[in-house]
């Protein structure tokens, strides 16, 4: 239901904001079905994969703060553009994403380390889909196009 009321008002969204969407979910879906296939391989065990995707669903719903979601009157369009906040969310991602590899190893070691990492960015690919389109909800119901 949710899906079909955001497409039918796509019009009340900017390019940009739709286009990371589905850049983000494009990411996502890749980076699963390389987890997946390495569950599949026996490289992984599948609960240090669902750990480190909810850890990073965790992290991109935090991080889809990036960007103020608002209406632009003048458009009449959802926008998102990056504030002070959002630039401080930025920085606190970048450190993230450079230290990802020596947080996951507190998790685990070896060959496992790569492909939880890929658990961890599928899973902030979600996150920032689901913030994201969250707030794009909001702005719609807030100016009642909803």
């Amino acid at each position: 239901m949710k899906r079909k009321a955001i497409n039918k008002h796509q019009h009340h969204i900017d390019k940009r904001p739709r286009f990371r969407l589905r850049l983000y979910f494009l990411i996502a879906f890749v980076l699963i079905a390389i987890f997946l296939f390495n569950i599949i391989r026996g490289q992984l065990v599948a609960s240090y994969g669902i750990l480190g995707m909810i850890g990073g669903i965790i992290v991109g719903i935090f991080s889809s703060r990036m960007y103020h979601i608002s209406w632009n009157n003048d458009s009449e369009k959802v926008v998102g553009k990056l504030d002070l906040y959002g630039i401080i969310v930025l920085i606190l991602y970048v450190l993230f994403e450079i230290f990802r590899d020596n947080i996951v190893t507190y998790i685990t070691h070896g060959f496992e380390v790569g492909t939880i990492g890929f658990a961890v960015l599928a899973g902030i690919m979600i996150g920032r889909v689901m913030g994201t389109r969250g707030k794009i909800t909001q702005v719609l119901k807030e100016q009642k196009v909803f």
